[in-house]
């Protein structure tokens, strides 16, 4: 007999409408094309504008009667969702956890987490305390390409790693603003530095350069008022591993590209150029394998996620929230490092 997941969304924004998508997969070919053992049911949607909370439900085609809510606690007091998605700009975190971590409900909350290390590390204690089943979004663990290079490199030496994460201003008002969003590092560029976590281990020590001059918040090719972010930085990462990896971080291109976003790594004895979200080649003596990217992995980690919450079995959940306080702590010391000038270590 089949299942159901009750679910809430905690900001109605467009990353949880990555999630609201994946969750209308499970109900439409779940079943048939992942074999899955469950539905979702919608029981609540929760924005400060209700239009985009009321878009939601429209978009999946549920009553929106007692469904929709301006603020989380009415969602809290009116709602029992088996799980929730939660979704807001970065510097909301700190408030929202605590009550749904005190009504015991797991969560997949996207990143970063908190914008101070204090914060993340407040919340991770009342979960391990609720020994609470949680999920972070940092989908690229789940995706095939990474699961490829994680294997093959395991019996390999590796050295040298460069990655970077290079593009535009996202334009949603708060990423602008260092106070509101960390940064590009903290807020965008983590996806890389968790990968790198995932493959390499933990980190020794970063130092990390950055710098403003290029972008004009006010100049109408950026059209970015208020904006205060690094333009771009570079970090140097020894891992305990020994590997060193240098990782660039850029969001002032308009044309022209830069640096292809994604990843190299040099063994002793092969060379990995994984291709952001899209593909990854591998060159040895065999001579060039190449991978495509396989089925979206955001899709992946939520029906991993789900199933975690139905099961109790969490193994297949590759990051959950502590995994993401120590993603957020070697970005939140890049940005240390560019403000003091100082190599820090951990």
């Amino acid at each position: 007999m089949a299942k159901t997941v009750k679910v809430a969304f905690i900001g109605c924004g467009g990353r949880n409408g990555a999630h609201v998508q994946k969750c209308m997969e499970i109900n439409d070919i779940g079943k048939t094309k992942y074999n899955l053992d469950f539905t979702v049911e919608y029981v609540g949607f929760c924005d400060p504008d209700e239009e985009r909370a009321l878009g939601y439900a429209k978009r999946i085609g549920v009553d929106p009667e007692g469904k929709i809510f301006k603020d989380y606690k009415s969602l809290l007091a009116n709602t029992t969702p088996d799980a929730i998605f939660m979704a807001v700009p970065p510097h909301m975190h700190g408030e929202i956890e605590p009550a749904i971590i005190d009504r015991g409900i797991p969560f997949l909350v996207e990143k970063p987490v908190a914008l101070d290390l204090k914060t993340a590390e407040d919340l991770l204690a009342k979960i391990k305390a609720k020994n609470l089943i949680t999920a972070a979004g940092f989908q690229d663990r789940y995706q095939n390409l990474t699961q490829i290079m994680k294997d093959y490199i395991k019996d390999k030496q590796v050295g040298l790693v460069s990655g970077a994460w290079f593009g535009g201003i996202p334009g949603v008002w708060w990423w602008r603003r260092m106070e509101t969003s960390g940064g590009q590092v903290v807020e965008q560029n983590i996806h890389i530095f968790d990968q790198a976590r995932y493959l390499f281990g933990e980190p020794l020590y970063v130092n990390c350069a950055g710098a403003r001059g290029i972008v004009d918040g006010n100049d109408e090719k950026y059209n970015v008022p208020g904006y205060n972010v690094h333009d771009y930085s570079s970090a140097v990462i020894k891992f305990k591993s020994g590997v060193v990896a240098n990782i660039y971080t850029g969001c002032y291109v308009r044309a022209g590209g830069g640096m292809q976003s994604g990843m190299n790594i040099y063994c002793a004895d092969a060379t990995l150029e994984y291709a952001l979200r899209s593909w990854l080649k591998i060159k040895d003596v065999n001579g060039e394998q190449y991978y495509e990217r396989g089925d979206e992995q955001t899709g992946i980690q939520d029906r991993t996620f789900l199933s975690a919450v139905l099961t109790g079995d969490r193994s297949g959940i590759l990051a959950d929230y502590e995994e993401a306080v120590k993603s957020l702590k070697l970005t939140l010391a890049c940005n240390e490092s560019i403000e003091t000038g100082k190599t820090i270590f951990f």
